[in-house]
């Protein structure tokens, strides 16, 4: 056969799976030179100076499976009908497939390949001419240090390409470390607006008028914290270059009117008591709590810190409660509704015996009828107020409807009290107090007394001290008394400090009872009916005839009736 018909057989460098383990002559591993045991090897390689000889010792082999063999073992140019020949007709005899040319007997070519971004270099192993030697470790490594690789060399995975003779293949033999970049900022909302709290359904009874569709925070709160961005961790490339992380991104705080941070700038914090909401996409603490229907159980009880305003009813059983004023468009039912402000009712009141409504201010509705209704300062009824206990410390005022008139029930105020008409043509028990109400005189009754009783345990307690300061003095306190002293000293502080709000109290009472002695008066514009009981400064009146544009006045101790300029 020609020499013509050499072929070049690098188009192979991916194959030497099946020849890893193969003999080859003149190189036997220590391995097979220890034990007779090893398995024949299916092809065998030798050369004299006539040319290199291949030697079938297998019954069974491919064509590709001895090409992948002879790139293995750096034959590259040989005649590939003499190796079909040698297959097809499964000769076992050496045959010659190649001759001997220095130039086609190459040494081991080490090739390698970094990666883009300088984390990873591979290493591929051009094979030598069966006879030339494999490459060193040291070879290995002296063609990493010529790419300039310092860092990451992975000395396992060399050894594994040195001991396997790995050809052609591409190992990855050095690795970088990458960097880690930062983590952005995460914001946790610890109070969601969107979230209203649940009812514990699984509780033994279960009250669903609790339930709140709004959330509501007190100043102080903490609404949202940050987890700060991170700077990331820098890598290191396999040329030993440090590769800096991209760091995280801070998130902004969503914070709109009523939040403040804290001073690390990580809490979002109520800065006012309020409802919690979104607008514009921001957070904000509203001081108005805005009802837009009835309060009833889409809604449920309402306890605030600020002014609440309702644009439908309160329906029976439900509770209001708010530190600002208070703002009711329609009625309130059986329902109770407290204010540390002042109360509007635009309706009214039907409260079928169960309303309560109080305020520290004043308190203006439409109507009353069947509710117990409490104010600190005055009330105004535009229409009626039927058959309910009403109190006010300065007046009550029922004026502006077509009879504005007070019919049953009890009516108590501080200063005044004025209507258009008062009791019924019917002579429904009806009872107007005017002047200091008898609560407060009982009050200032029992305020009296405990002020006398601790002045005279402060005035036992001084005697005593005294008595054991001289002692003291004369050097004849022993230890027992020392002890009974500071017990008494003490008891005195305690004395003092109680009697301070009792005095307060006292003393807001009598003023109160001061401006009522001036000016308690009951004024009807229109009739004031048989039936009606009126009570000036703890002195009773009964109506026992019409009266009409009358004032009821007190006069050298007793109640008269004056006309209503008067």
């Amino acid at each position: 056969m020609p020499e013509e018909a050499l072929k070049t057989a690098d188009s192979a460098a991916s194959a030497q799976q099946e020849s890893e383990s193969w003999q080859v002559s003149g190189q036997q591993s220590d391995e097979q030179t220890q034990s007779d045991q090893q398995p024949t090897q299916p092809l065998k390689l030798s050369a004299d100076s006539s040319g290199v000889y291949l030697t079938l010792q297998a019954a069974e082999i491919t064509l590709p499976a001895v090409a992948r063999f002879l790139f293995a073992n750096g034959v590259r140019k040989y005649n590939e009908k003499a190796v079909e020949e040698i297959v097809r007709n499964r000769i076992h005899t050496p045959q010659r497939i190649a001759e001997r040319n220095a130039a086609n007997e190459k040494d081991a070519v080490i090739s390698t390949q970094l990666a883009k971004d300088n984390l990873s270099v591979t290493l591929a192993i051009d094979p030598p001419f069966f006879e030339k030697p494999w490459p060193t470790k040291k070879d290995i490594k002296a063609a990493l240090d010529f790419k300039n690789v310092v860092f990451g060399i992975d000395e396992d995975a060399i050894d594994e390409v040195l001991k396997l003779k790995l050809a052609g293949d591409s190992v990855v033999v050095a690795r970088g470390l990458p960097p880690v970049n930062g983590e952005h900022a995460k914001i946790e909302l610890l109070v969601d607006p969107d979230k209203p709290p649940e009812v514990d359904e699984e509780a033994d009874v279960v009250d669903h008028r609790s339930r709140s569709s709004f959330v509501l925070v007190s100043k102080g709160d903490k609404v949202a914290v940050k987890t700060p961005a991170t700077p990331g961790t820098s890598g290191k490339s396999i040329i030993g270059v440090e590769i800096p992380p991209v760091p995280g991104k801070d998130v902004p705080f969503p914070i709109g009117s009523g939040l403040e941070l804290s001073e690390d700038g990580l809490t979002l914090i109520a800065s006012i008591d309020g409802r919690l909401s979104k607008k514009d996409n921001k957070l904000v603490v509203l001081p108005e709590l805005d009802v837009h229907g009835d309060v009833d159980f889409g809604v449920g009880n309402i306890d605030f810190q600020g002014t609440v305003k309702i644009r439908g009813s309160v329906r029976e059983g439900f509770v209001v409660i708010a530190s600002g004023d208070v703002e009711i468009y329609e009625v309130v039912e059986g329902a109770r509704v407290e204010s540390k402000g002042n109360i509007i009712v635009r309706g009214g009141v039907r409260g079928t015996g169960k309303a309560l409504i109080t305020a520290n201010g004043s308190i203006k509705m439409g109507f009353v009828d069947q509710a117990s209704i409490r104010s600190r300062g005055s009330i105004s009824v535009k229409n009626a107020i039927l058959h309910s206990d009403v109190m006010a410390e300065e007046n009550v005022v029922v004026s502006g409807g077509q009879r504005s008139q007070i019919a049953g029930g009890k009516i108590q105020a501080g200063r005044a009290v004025m209507c258009q008409t008062l009791g019924s043509e019917m002579g429904t028990k009806t009872e107007v107090v005017v002047g200091l109400p008898p609560e407060q005189a009982e009050r200032r009754k029992e305020l009296q007394n405990l002020i006398a009783e601790n002045r005279a345990e402060l005035v036992k307690a001084d005697s005593n001290i005294e008595y054991l300061k001289k002692l003291d003095e004369a050097g004849k306190l022993d230890d027992d008394k020392r002890i009974l002293m500071a017990k008494l000293t003490q008891a005195k502080f305690k004395i003092q400090a109680a009697m301070g709000p009792m005095k307060a109290e006292l003393n807001d009472i009598d003023d109160r009872l001061d401006l009522a002695k001036a000016s308690g008066v009951v004024k009807v514009k229109g009739v004031c009916y048989p039936g009606v009981s009126i009570n000036i400064r703890g002195v009773n009146y009964v109506v026992r005839e019409p009266f009409k544009y009358a004032a009821f006045v007190f006069e050298d101790g007793d109640v008269k009736v004056r006309s209503y300029d008067f």
